[in-house]
Parts: C-alpha cells; sequence; structure tokens
C-alpha cells in the first residue's frame, strides 16, 4: 500500500458510538474516514475501485482494497490494561523483541492496545522492564511493528499485604519506598501509565499523593484495607482497583473492606478478570450494576503461560501448575493469573446477558478512556484509529487491524 490507499471493510455489523448498524468502514492512513450505513443496501462507490493492472499504470494513484465481511459483526480492538505476557513471552523480560512477539501473540485474540504489566520484583528488574517497556511504546508507533500497540506500563506491585499476594513472590514483596518510586518513574520515561499497590501500607498515601501529581492512575490491588483505609488512599489519588475482588480483603456486613469502597467510591473504575474463572458471573452483574457500565473495565490478567500446553511452570519464585482449567499455584492450589485473553471475556459478557454495546465498553472504550485516548482509540467512528476487530458468528476473531493494518486474518 502506498500513503493514501483505502481499506473499505464493507457489510459489517458494526457497534458505533451511534449503535449498531450493518455499515461500510472505510480506513486510510490508518484512520477511520468513513461509517457508511447500508440499512438501505451497498452503495455504488464508481470510480474509487481500482485494479491491479491499473496501479501499475498509475502508481501513485491511491487505490482501495474492499473486504466483504460478510455481515459479521465489527467492534473496537481489545484495550488491555493489565497483561504480563503470553505464549513464552513475559514483560519482565525488559526487551523489545519478547514485547514484539507478545504484541504479535495478542492480535490473534482481538487485542490492538495494551499496558505491558510488571509483577512483584527487585528493584532492578524492574527498572529494567520499564525501561523495556518504554522502548516498546515508540517501537509500536512504527511502521515495522506488525502486531498490538503498546500504549504504557502497568507496574503491578512491589507495594503489596504479604497475605493478599496471590501469585506474586513474597520475597519482592515490600513497603512503598519514594526514592524507588522515583526511580521506577524515571525508568519508565514517563510511559508509566497506572501502579497498583496496597494503600494501607506504610508511606502507601505519600507515593499515591506522588504518583498521581504525575498522571499515573494508582490502583488499589493485592491489598488487606480496611474500609477506612482504603477511603484515604482514595482521597489521596487512587481511581482504580486492581483485578476487583481477586486478591483484597473480602466485604462482609460488620467488615466492608476494600470492596465496598471499590463500590461506592464514584471515583474508582474497576477492573475485573472476566474469564468466569477469578470471579462468579453474577458479581460481574453485581459490580457493573453498582458502578455502571461506564466504570467497570475488563482486564485479562494473562501470564506468559496463555497460550502454551499444560505443565509446571513458574510466576517469578512462585511455582505454578497449568492445566486445562487454568493455571494454579502448586501447593496451595490458588489461581496463578489468567491464561483467557480479553476475546473470552468479551464472548463471556455476551453469554451473561450484557448487550455487545456494553460488553465494548467493558473491553475497550472504558479503557481507552481511563488512558486519556478516548480522542483516538475505543470507538468506530471517523477520525479515532483505525483499530477494528472483526468476529466470526462464533466469537472468534475473523480479521484483527491496528491503526489501518491488518496484522492478522484467518
Amino acid at each position: 500500500m502506498i500513503a493514501g490507499d483505502a481499506i473499505e471493510l464493507r457489510n459489517v455489523l458494526a457497534v458505533t458510538p451511534a449503535g449498531v448498524k450493518r455499515a461500510s468502514v472505510t480506513v486510510r492512513d490508518g484512520v477511520i474516514v468513513d461509517v457508511a450505513d447500508l440499512s438501505g443496501g451497498i452503495p455504488e462507490r464508481s470510480g474509487e475501485v481500482i485494479a491491479a493492472g491499473e496501479r501499475e499504470a498509475c502508481p501513485d494513484t491511491p487505490a482501495r482494497t474492499v473486504i466483504d465481511a460478510g455481515g459479521r459483526r465489527a467492534i473496537p480492538g481489545f484495550i488491555d490494561l493489565h497483561i504480563h505476557g503470553a505464549n513464552g513471552f513475559d514483560a519482565m523480560d525488559g526487551n523489545a523483541g519478547s514485547l514484539r512477539a507478545l504484541s504479535e501473540t495478542l492480535v490473534k485474540w482481538g487485542v490492538t492496545a495494551y499496558c505491558p504489566t510488571t509483577v512483584a520484583a527487585s528493584r532492578q528488574e524492574l527498572c529494567k522492564s520499564l525501561e523495556g517497556i518504554a522502548e516498546g511504546v515508540s517501537l509500536s508507533r512504527g511502521p515495522n511493528w506488525k502486531g498490538a500497540e503498546i500504549v504504557g506500563s502497568h507496574c503491578e506491585g512491589p507495594y503489596f499485604a504479604r497475605n493478599r499476594r496471590g501469585a506474586q513472590p513474597e520475597s519482592a514483596i515490600r513497603n512503598p519506598n519514594m526514592e524507588e518510586v522515583g526511580e521506577l518513574w524515571e525508568s519508565s520515561r514517563g510511559t508509566l501509565r497506572i501502579f497498583s499497590l496496597a494503600p494501607e501500607l506504610p508511606g502507601a498515601i505519600s507515593a499515591i499523593e506522588w504518583l498521581r501529581q504525575r498522571g499515573v492512575t494508582v490502583s488499589a490491588g493485592h491489598t488487606d484495607a480496611s474500609f477506612e483505609e482504603a477511603m484515604r488512599g482514595v482521597k489521596a489519588g487512587i481511581s482504580q482497583s486492581t483485578h476487583t475482588f481477586n486478591g483484597m480483603r473480602p466485604m462482609a456486613h460488620r467488615d466492608p473492606g476494600i470492596v465496598c469502597a471499590v463500590l461506592t467510591a464514584d471515583a474508582v473504575d474497576a477492573e475485573v478478570i472476566a474469564d468466569g474463572m477469578h470471579v462468579h458471573p453474577e458479581m460481574v452483574k453485581l459490580l457493573v450494576r453498582v458502578k455502571g457500565t461506564d466504570r467497570v473495565i475488563a482486564v485479562s490478567d494473562l501470564t506468559h503461560m496463555a497460550g502454551l500446553p499444560p505443565g509446571l511452570y513458574s510466576l517469578g519464585d512462585t511455582p505454578v501448575e497449568l492445566t486445562a482449567s487454568g493455571a494454579f499455584v502448586r501447593g496451595t492450589g490458588g489461581l496463578a493469573g489468567s491464561v483467557s485473553p480479553l476475546l473470552v471475556a468479551f464472548n463471556n459478557l455476551l453469554k451473561w446477558g450484557f448487550g455487545i454495546e456494553d460488553a465494548v465498553r467493558l473491553t475497550s472504550s472504558n479503557a481507552a478512556r481511563k488512558l486519556g485516548l478516548e480522542r483516538r482509540k475505543g470507538a468506530i467512528a471517523p477520525g479515532m484509529d483505525a483499530d477494528i476487530v472483526v468476529l466470526n458468528d462464533d466469537g472468534t476473531v475473523f480479521l484483527t487491524m491496528v491503526r489501518g493494518r491488518i496484522l492478522y486474518r484467518t
């Protein structure tokens, strides 16, 4: 393709801000330029289709490639705020090669943008990982990148409650240290977007305030906070909860805890792992009913084991067994991250009774807003990045487009 070439996704059932409609979506130079309503039939576009032979005769003339989607659903690409790795590649590897391979894996599952996510580790390991992700952010906007775009990093840990650590390596868990927080920020070169921590820890409030002043979303996670401790964190600047319900003190009628704070604090967006295993479907429905469809963000929490065969693996120094059902900490049976991508969450939401527009909000639009990218991502509309996923009737991916380039097609 040359500059100005267009791709038309014709005959799609497009989920747009104006509703779900049969449409033709045209993209050019990485941006959606037109969403034509086809409810009255497919319009003739005389002179806009140039055959290959004609391109040779007039090589500088922009061409239009038409793909008939056969009435398949077209949705904004999935945006995953919380993903550690997949297919053997890990955000902690700290190099662009692993991130490139991870990005190329994710487009097969319809992910078009994501935040590589760290785990609790030494200062040196975290700095190396954040530096590598910062490089990936830059590279993923270039023409040679063939996968999902990296839109920033998510630092999950190391400031967690030990009794709520889940599969996080216990040896790396510690209290907030402002010198270290500053070094992590510097290592990210300004690409740090989300920082998960336990707000009840000594020094946490200062860290929350410092990060918030630099535009970082602070998320409460792996926490044993009481309701009061959680609300102090919200007052200091917490505006998100990390995989809500998992890795946190449960709610009880005499001990509402952090879950109640998440449910009642209007300023807090709630991550949720909607893989059908981490959180019961009825609890996902309750969360959305209380928070609203605009304040819940589905995340995958994928680990490097996603896409790998069953066997024995590790997360840091935590031994993990991967089975056909999921990943579990050896010895305790606790969940060890997820191996189900956002595509599974999207299909689950539909199966659980959510409308397709709400499923799009939870898997794309809300994450775009949280990242401050709502003017270019998370919607199929003119002027937006051409990040589009076309789905088969069985919920599998037919086609993934990232910024106007088709990077995966079955």
